[in-house]
């Protein structure tokens, strides 16, 4: 199924969702400079998956940026969907007109879009992105707007002909995919980016923790480098939409889908 097709698009007026444009003014600093922030959900049978933990997240986000976030937002968006399928939905909140050197200070602009979410494929394959994520920027941990540097990993292994790219940071760790959070295993442990490395602190992660624990496997937040995943038994990415998927191959390197990552992805995607 692809993605975006029946897209929904609407905005968060007077205390519900509206179809219509937004009507974003010019100097609105969510279009001009990128400040704002976004969740992207999945949507089961009409029910948002993990929507306590991607709230959560998108309004400690939104204070960092000094952003409101509008209530009633979750229960607004549930009274929307479809009761069957899979549905992907992104909300965003941005910032309106307001002076440069402060935060806040301008309406928010709240849109969402719902959509018909992809079927999870079967494995990944990515490319060493050529530039590294900035483990100490203002901006690690927030699902920012700003998306440029995404899309250009992205772009790049599209034109690698593999479906993601891999980030280090500034330390030469490793850290995350474009658009998803990056697991190894090795010896039946499964190890990942610590979040000082600059990763997105991905709702999928912490699950990841929750089952790993459930099905009796260790699993640690680590420091890692490239020979921890060259050297991996398995590797998989994570992410809200697509759960866990196997990464088979690394530029030259093909990696094998384990047992670990057959049981996480029976768990997550129900195969």
């Amino acid at each position: 199924m692809r993605q975006g097709f029946c897209m929904q698009s609407l905005v968060w007026r007077d205390g519900g969702f509206s179809e219509g444009s937004a009507g974003v003014p010019i100097d609105a600093r969510g279009f001009t400079h990128g400040l704002g922030v976004f969740e992207t959900m999945l949507a089961v049978d009409g029910e948002l998956d993990a929507s306590v933990q991607h709230f959560k997240r998108l309004e400690a986000s939104c204070g960092r940026l000094g952003l409101l976030l509008p209530e009633g937002l979750d229960s607004a968006i549930e009274g929307l969907l479809r009761k069957k399928g899979r549905q992907r939905v992104r909300l965003q909140v941005s910032s309106g007109a307001g002076p440069l050197n402060r935060l806040g200070g301008g309406e928010e602009i709240v849109t969402l879009q719902i959509s018909d979410a992809e079927v999870p494929p079967e494995s990944a394959s990515a490319v060493w992105s050529p530039w590294p994520r900035n483990e100490r920027s203002p901006l690690v941990g927030l699902k920012c707007v700003n998306y440029a540097e995404n899309l250009l990993a992205l772009d790049l292994a599209r034109q690698s002909g593999v479906t993601t790219a891999l980030f280090l940071n500034t330390r030469r760790e490793l850290c995350e995919a474009a658009t998803a959070n990056l697991f190894l295993v090795s010896g039946g442990k499964i190890r990942t980016p610590a979040l000082n490395s600059g990763c997105l602190p991905g709702v999928t992660r912490a699950r990841v923790f929750d089952v790993a624990r459930m099905l009796g496997i260790e699993a640690e937040e680590a420091a890692l480098n490239r020979d921890d995943l060259e050297f991996a038994d398995e590797v998989f990415l994570t992410s809200a939409t697509q759960g866990v998927v196997p990464l088979t191959r690394l530029e030259a390197l093909k990696i094998d889908v384990g047992t670990v990552t057959k049981s996480l992805r029976e768990v997550f995607n129900g195969k």
